[in-house]
């Protein structure tokens, strides 16, 4: 099997199949020899964060010595970014053969259940939903691709992963672990309401699916009220020790374009991360090391300074040059844009000159909510914005670039806002056509879509390469 035939193999599975359930995964991983039981977990939840927290956690428990599995979605760039082990992406080889040992494991799994359904007999019992057919036989890619990571995490003798969930967490693929060294909630917004509920606490309710008795340490970002209220409820009723960041003794003390540098708890930290959101995440992340401590890993402060101080994480609030400053951002719900927002109001004093905006949506994201922070953003006039440029992410389920226009036009009347919907050569060749007037002060910022960052990534930094200041 190529790579090539593994992706399209992978993509051949649906994205969904009827009612959730983790029933299917649990059944899928008995055929594979349930390789998650094999290991240690801590499991991320969050609607905003999970990557950052993630990224930190890995980089910090490879300087405290271990030998850490990493699994986040989505990608930015290549695929095999999903999964990492001590920071090096699953290998070509690897992700072919274990992608192979998965598709076999299918192919038993649904001879099976074809059997059990016409009264023969299965090696497993087959959940009663799958028999009766409110859920699919059938896994979905998210799935398959948790399967795949599993075996590559347990090939890799990792000691410890670091488990992001795809969706939610209560019928995630990732929690049928068994109780994880730390449960991990990061921030909590609305996002995926029509899967998850229409408020934050129904919301929160599907994340803290995660936290399950036996489970000894639970940590959440800053919350509010009425998260932080279904948090603790899952926690007493797991009998798990809540922690959580006190902001108050989380102090910045100086921010720039090259990153922050602040205390906790009276210890000194820094970040290269630029964003206003990612000294909270750093903290959530510092009492994480705390809460792993406590149940019998070794990390030391000299491992949290060093790791914080070297995490890199693309496309979150993402530096890519400073003369002009040029800015890429996955931020794509109304939490993340607020974020995003706070952000740039931090780093403004950096930008002497006019801002550009490039952003795409796409439509399953309540565009006009999600977006409403960023219009009160640029109405406030703390930044000076020379135009925005509108995009059609690479996606399915993308925004056309000219819809999105016709929407930022009536919530921004008095900005300039140009449409590019052409694709590949064509678009990076509009796009930098749009940006030929930015000076050596002037900034520009990509926001909107992780799929857009990961092209605006490459689109800009050719921009970069080429840049010539107006004289």
């Amino acid at each position: 099997m190529t790579y090539v035939n593994a992706l399209k193999k992978i993509y051949s599975f649906p994205r969904t199949a009827g009612a959730p359930t983790v029933e299917r995964m649990r059944l899928l991983c008995r055929y594979l020899g349930e390789p998650q039981k094999k290991l240690k977990f801590v499991h991320i939840a969050g609607t905003n964060g999970k990557g950052s927290c993630a990224a930190m956690l890995d980089s910090i428990l490879r300087r405290a010595g271990y030998n850490t599995g990493r699994y986040i979605s989505p990608y930015i760039l290549d695929f095999r970014e999903r999964m990492t082990v001590s920071g090096e992406m699953i290998s070509l080889e690897e992700l072919c053969n274990h992608t192979k040992t998965v598709l076999d494991a299918v192919c038993e799994m649904e001879k099976d259940i074809e059997s059990a359904k016409n009264g023969g007999t299965a090696p497993f019992s087959i959940p009663k939903a799958i028999l009766d057919g409110s859920t699919s036989a059938i896994p979905v890619q998210f799935e398959v691709v948790t399967a795949i990571g599993f075996l590559f995490f347990l090939g890799r003798k990792c000691d410890v992963v670091l488990l992001e969930c795809g969706l939610g967490g209560r019928f995630d693929a990732t929690n049928i672990i068994d109780p994880p060294l730390a449960a991990v909630i990061m921030s909590i917004g609305l996002d995926h309401t029509e899967l998850l509920g229409d408020t934050p606490g129904k919301i929160a309710a599907e994340k803290c699916g995660i936290i399950k008795k036996g489970t000894q340490e639970v940590i959440s970002y800053p919350q509010s009220p009425e998260v932080m209220a279904v948090i603790s409820d899952a926690c007493v009723r797991a009998n798990s020790r809540i922690s959580v960041p006190v902001k108050r003794e989380t102090e910045l003390t100086h921010a720039s374009l090259g990153g922050l540098d602040f205390t906790y708890r009276g210890k000194a930290y820094k970040t290269k991360l630029a964003a206003a959101y990612q000294l909270t995440n750093a903290a959530t992340v510092i009492e994480v090391t705390e809460a792993l401590n406590r149940v019998g890993m070794s990390i030391p402060y000299e491992a949290v300074f060093e790791g914080l101080g070297r995490t890199w994480f693309p496309a979150r609030f993402e530096v890519l040059g400073v003369s002009p400053t040029v800015i890429v951002d996955g931020a794509h719900n109304a939490g993340g844009i607020t974020a995003l927002c706070e952000s740039i109001d931090m780093i403004s004093g950096s930008i002497g000159g006019e801002v550009t905006f490039a952003l795409g949506m796409l439509k399953d994201k309540e565009p006009e909510k999600a977006l409403a922070p960023f219009a009160d953003f640029v109405r406030s006039g703390k930044i000076k914005v020379s135009k925005i440029i509108t995009l059609t992410p690479d996606s399915p389920r993308a925004m056309e670039a000219e819809e999105l226009a016709v929407l930022l036009g009536g919530m921004l009347e008095c900005v300039k806002i140009e449409s590019i919907s052409s694709v590949q050569k064509k678009r990076a060749r509009d796009i930098c056509a749009c940006l030929s007037d930015i000076g050596e002060k002037d900034a520009v910022i990509s926001f909107g879509s992780l799929y857009l960052a990961s092209e605006m990534r490459t689109i800009l930094a050719g921009f970069l390469e080429g840049y010539e200041p107006q004289i």
